[in-house]
């Protein structure tokens, strides 16, 4: 009885009534039931949607909102796509007892029983319209927070499709043909509406297996601004996380020496003077270049659990000689020191985040926004959740590691952070990037829950030092304040977007003004960092400017 209460909360907790936008008549979907006004779904993270259909397009687009729930048992919502099976399975009680039921009625169908919800479709092909009715796709140039990412045409949100595509295909076969990289992933988005999600080559060289759209890629420094920071905008709006507090406030290990009065908001936005990067992997090696003894072993034991590479192991306390180094770099202490990229704050964030919100680092994100976002692929150390298969490796490592990386961080740092950093670490698909992006694009809105106010979105991708020079948000990249030639982003995108670049060849960038979002994933550093034809052939901006040429309203 128990059980069954708690099974109730779950429910009640998931079907909350939404602010429905539904797609447009043009589909011929009507939406009926007792419980019509819970959609779109809220609550992902509650949720657990088993589907019974032999229709692959509907399983495919399923998949893209939420993980498919295998077992009928467990699920809490069921959605079936055609009456015959609707009628069979609700012969079974037990089956059906405490869940939801949403039937896709193809053609007005006649059935017996009385579905939750029923969705009437004039044709089987509008299949896939009713699955982003359910989770509330977007759908128009007027949506917002209140709706999730969808799949549309191109012309509807104002695009040339054809003059798109043409020029990002070219650019990317060019690229894999000039050896940029093995494969290449793209999305863009306009408005919510996903227009165009392509593929291109294969994981490696050898031409074996192809990139998909599914597969987990390394974020690399992409991590910064999808990771600890989306925390520390929530920790912001609780007023539990002050941009005007020092270093020492939260990490008291650095309340005494040079950086004791370095506040957040200048640490940030890479404007306080720390030093850019440290290499901590060479603090491993003896001159012989054999490990140091309490940093790696080529055995796992009582004090090296965490495997970093096949066969290696790092010491459980490492952790403390990263710190010690960051404390001990050096830094620039004039009182308005010039902008320079440094990774050192994003490697103390995730302990920031956990002593405020009193949670374990990573439970607080996904509880608090990839599950929600139904981003589910992103995390930590892919590994322990993903066939390697599926991951796309990056470098054969043959400064550090000494082995091809294929599902460890590539970033040497984090990999020493045992994988989980602020700086680097995050892997997962192009599409969950595409949500978190689309989130903040929303000022902080996605499927009609808030995650950050508008007002700290605001001030988080504001370039608070532009008169410095500076043209960093906190945290997020922005375009340079002049001489934008040899920018990242497009010379097309306006001062109000904003994203970030990835070392292993990622790269993210979403415009307020423009409504567009475009998501880019491949394997640059494969088989070696010294590959920078990326950077040479201007792939990425160039890819940019394509897209904001294809704006025709």
């Amino acid at each position: 009885m128990y059980k069954t209460f708690l099974f109730q909360i779950v429910l009640l907790l998931a079907f909350q009534i939404g602010n429905s936008q539904i797609l447009s008549n043009k589909n011929d979907i009507s939406i009926k039931g007792e419980y019509a006004n819970i959609l779109p779904l809220k609550r992902l993270d509650t949720l657990k949607i088993n589907l019974v259909s032999d229709d692959n397009m509907v399983r495919n687009m399923l998949s893209k909102y939420i993980d498919i729930e295998k077992d009928l048992n467990k699920a809490n919502l069921i959605i079936f796509t055609n009456s015959y099976d609707f009628e069979r399975y609700i012969i079974d009680n037990d089956v059906l007892s405490n869940r939801k039921i949403i039937l896709i009625n193809s053609k007005n169908t006649d059935y017996t029983g009385n579905p939750d919800i029923i969705i009437n479709i004039e044709k089987s092909g509008n299949n896939k319209f009713a699955i982003q009715t359910i989770f509330g796709g977007a759908v128009n140039i007027k949506s917002n927070g209140n709706n999730r990412l969808s799949y549309g045409n191109a012309k509807d949100v104002g695009l040339d499709y054809n003059y798109m595509k043409t020029k990002i295909d070219s650019i990317a076969n060019t690229a894999i043909k000039k050896g940029v990289a093995p494969g290449i992933q793209v999305l863009v988005a306009r408005h919510g509406v996903i227009v165009l999600h392509e593929t291109y080559g294969f994981h490696t060289y050898d031409s074996i297996t192809k990139v998909e759209k599914n597969n987990i890629y390394d974020w690399a420094s992409i991590t910064k601004i999808t990771s600890a920071l989306p925390a520390i905008m929530k920790l912001h709006d609780e007023v539990k996380f002050d941009l005007d507090a020092t270093l020492g406030t939260y990490v008291p290990y650095f309340d005494k020496g040079n950086k004791k009065e370095l506040i957040f908001r200048r640490m940030l936005s890479h404007n306080s003077g720390l030093y850019p990067w440290i290499p901590f992997w060479k603090t491993t090696l003896r001159k012989s270049g054999n490990y140091k003894w309490r940093t790696l072993s080529n055995k796992k034991g009582k004090r090296y659990k965490t495997e970093i590479a096949p066969g290696l192991y790092i010491h459980d306390k490492y952790k403390k000689k990263i710190y010690k180094q960051i404390k001990k770099s050096e830094i620039n202490e004039d009182e308005h020191p010039s902008y320079k990229y440094s990774g050192l704050l994003f490697y103390l964030l995730p302990e920031i985040v956990a002593n405020i919100s009193k949670q374990k680092y990573q439970k607080y994100l996904n509880n608090n926004f990839y599950n929600k976002l139904g981003a589910t692929t992103v995390g930590y150390n892919p590994l322990n959740r993903f066939d390697k298969s599926r991951i796309i490796p990056t470098e054969n490592d043959t400064i550090f590691r000494h082995t091809l990386l294929h599902g460890t961080v590539h970033d040497e740092g984090a990999t020493m952070m045992e994988g989980v950093s602020a700086n680097a670490g995050l892997f997962g698909s192009t599409l969950d990037l595409a949500k978190i992006m689309q989130m903040y694009l929303w000022k902080g809105k996605y499927g009609g829950e808030r995650y950050i106010s508008e007002n700290t979105m605001n001030k988080f991708t504001f370039a608070h030092y532009a008169n410095e020079g500076n043209k960093r948000g906190l945290g997020f990249d922005k375009p340079k304040l002049e001489n934008r030639e040899n920018d990242s982003c497009s010379l097309l995108a306006s001062m109000e977007s904003f994203g970030h670049g990835g070392y292993t060849g990622t790269y993210t960038w979403v415009d307020p003004e423009s409504g567009l979002l475009f998501v880019f994933m491949s394997n640059r550093v494969y088989p070696t960092r010294e590959n920078r034809k990326i950077y040479k052939f201007n792939v990425r901006p160039s890819m940019h400017k394509a897209i904001y040429e294809a704006i025709i309203n």
